[in-house]
């Protein structure tokens, strides 16, 4: 009995110091609250920390909060806690309903607060778990062989408001240790060797809901958790030099204007070939009509020089047979019908005239048309140029084939300009030679008039006989050439025919052409139109898409209350799922707990 009552004293000796002590920090740190300051909060940092079930399903959550203080003091703070505690000393934090209150005494302070049951984070996940593929508890799972399969889901949660799912980035990070796992699979996975791990990291962007699958063949399945951060995505993208990018697209809408305007020249060169082919067909035309009339004028024309071929020789003939009395009878008769051939002859010298007259102006207006029909200047590249681009292929054959077809016509032409210009003179030279003629003719009768006047007829028909032969083989070579000058003539209106009926057919392809060189330039003038903005509209795409990644402008906000927003500085969620292992018995603990004595377990009480 008395040894116990020693202990007790001794106790009681032992501690009273430390029971004053102790009493008596109490007191002053009671006394401190009541007199205590407002303090003054620098910043405040909340990490929100939340256990998952290997499922996915959430367990509970609860936040630090961190405060920064300009001037320590009696600070306040807001969130939905079903338990609050101090992590910085033992000074008790008063809670009324959403409101705490603090008497921080230090720079720096922290105190947990456990969230409320019906909180949830801003994100849901789902883990499923697959062996051999049949889906398995995640439990059944541990100390199993075979093909394995984890999928991961990340989706948003719907009842939380967007501003942490739409600026915050997720690291979710699973270790597999290589001495359980091989062929580890994990498509859109970051992995990284940490000595026999493989360390597994997916990324989920800000706005992304996203679906991980990760495969392996393990001979005992056990796996630690997963681990995921989320952190405002707030570092400053910088966009990619997007100047040579834009500079080709630049390129190509440069190209796609001159195409536009080669076109639009293309069209006006259509146009204006077509209005010459047009004015070259009625020039054509005419200078056909004049052709076939100069033909069928040819006809008549051999036909009436052979006549007065034939009518010279008969009257050389009849001349040369006459004599005496009946001699001048024939020689009176012929004087009287060679006035009427002289003028005969004239008629047609008048009427080759204005033939030729009409034949100018016809080939006046043939070589003005011709004119108008553009060089050949476009290469065969810009042919290929042009059947490349994504104008329509058959508007642009017939293009190129009237183009052709106007080239070759106006070769022709020039072929036979030639024999084109032979023509006018050669009119004027058979209109004179006739008029010649007429005026021998004229010539003969006056000197047949006064032969008859003479006394010695013999001596003056002998005369005229020669000059008749002489006339009349004259007249013979001036009728062997009007005869092949007709018939040239002949062949080169027959030529003409062709030629004018392929004119009449480049003027109307060419017109029919130049409505679809102005639809074909509509088309590129569209195009032109449509891709003149890729440029900029490529650069807005660009930007756009790193606008969604960059997040430096956003403002923090608190995860608990949004009255904590203008105090708060940074908020993080540090989230894990529950591991899959076999459990161990721990004994280290028990017998850590046999080997402690009396005064170990009295100094605990106080620690």
């Amino acid at each position: 009995m008395k040894t116990i009552k020693w202990i007790g004293l001794t106790l009681a000796i032992f501690f009273f110091p430390v029971i004053i002590t102790y009493a008596d920090s109490g007191s002053l740190k009671k006394t401190g609250r009541e007199n205590a300051e407002a303090g003054k909060i620098a910043n405040k940092n909340e990490i929100v920390y939340a256990n998952l079930q290997a499922s996915g399903s959430l367990e509970e959550i609860y936040v630090v909060n961190a405060f920064e203080l300009d001037r320590p003091g009696i600070i306040e703070d807001y969130g939905h806690y079903s338990e609050v505690k101090n992590l910085t000393d033992t000074s008790a934090i008063a809670q009324d309903n959403n409101k705490i209150r603090i008497n921080a005494e230090t720079d720096m302070f922290y105190y947990q607060g456990n969230l409320s049951d019906n909180i949830q984070l801003p994100w849901s996940f789902t883990l499923e778990y697959y062996l051999d593929d049949s889906k398995v508890k995640a439990e059944e799972l541990i100390g199993k062989s075979g093909e394995v399969e984890i999928k991961i889901a990340v989706k948003k949660t719907e009842s939380v408001p967007p501003t942490f799912f739409e600026n915050y980035m997720l690291q979710i990070s699973l270790p597999l240790n290589t001495d359980k796992f091989k062929n580890i699979k994990a498509r859109d996975a970051t992995v990284a060797n940490s000595g026999k791990n493989k360390q597994l990291a997916f990324t989920v962007m800000p706005e992304e809901e996203k679906e991980f699958s990760i495969k392996a063949k393990t001979d005992h399945f056990e796996i630690d958790g997963l681990q995921i951060s989320a952190l405002p995505s707030s570092i400053s993208v910088d966009g990619p030099d997007t100047d040579e990018l834009t500079s080709e697209f630049r390129s190509l809408t440069d190209a796609v204007g001159e195409i536009d305007g080669g076109v639009g020249q293309l069209r006006n060169g259509m146009s204006e070939l077509a209005s010459g082919l047009n004015d070259l067909e009625k020039g054509s035309s005419q200078y056909k009509s004049g052709m076939d009339e100069l033909n069928q004028s040819g006809s008549q024309l051999t036909k009436a020089s052979s006549q007065i071929n034939h009518a010279l020789t008969a009257i050389q003939n009849e001349v040369k047979n006459a004599s005496g009395a009946s001699g001048l009878e024939q020689l009176d008769e012929l004087n009287k019908n060679i006035p009427a051939m002289a003028a005969s002859l004239e008629q047609i010298a008048d009427g080759m005239d204005q033939f030729a007259s009409q034949y100018r102006g016809a080939k006046q207006g043939l070589q003005a048309a011709m004119n108008q029909i553009p060089e050949s200047t476009i290469k065969e590249s810009d042919i290929e140029a042009l059947s490349q681009s994504d104008a329509d292929q058959s508007v642009i054959n017939e293009l190129v084939k009237t183009y052709q077809a106007a080239q070759n016509v106006k070769a022709a032409y020039q072929a036979a300009a030639e024999a084109f210009g032979a023509v006018e003179p050669s009119l004027s030279t058979f209109s004179e030679s006739t008029r010649q003629v007429a005026n021998h003719l004229r010539t003969l009768a006056a000197g047949l008039e006064k032969s008859m006047n003479q006394v010695n007829v013999d001596e003056g028909l002998s005369e005229l006989v020669s000059g008749l032969g002489q006339m009349a083989s004259n007249y013979s070579q001036f009728h062997e050439g009007l005869s092949a000058y007709t018939k040239g003539v002949n062949e080169l209106s027959h030529s003409y025919n062709g030629l004018h009926t392929g004119i009449g057919e480049a003027a109307a392809g060419a017109s029919q052409i130049t409505d679809g060189a102005g639809e074909l330039h509509d088309g590129t003038g569209q195009l032109h139109d449509a891709t003149s903005a890729i440029p900029d509209e490529v650069q807005k795409e660009i930007d756009s898409m790193i606008s969604q990644y960059d997040k430096s402008d956003f403002e923090p906000v608190s995860f608990v209350s949004e009255k904590n927003n203008e105090q708060t500085d940074s908020v993080q969620f540090v989230i894990s799922t529950d591991s899959l292992k076999q459990k161990e018995t721990d004994t280290t603990n028990k017998q850590s707990e046999e080997k402690e004595g009396f005064f170990e377990k009295l100094k605990n009480l106080f620690r």
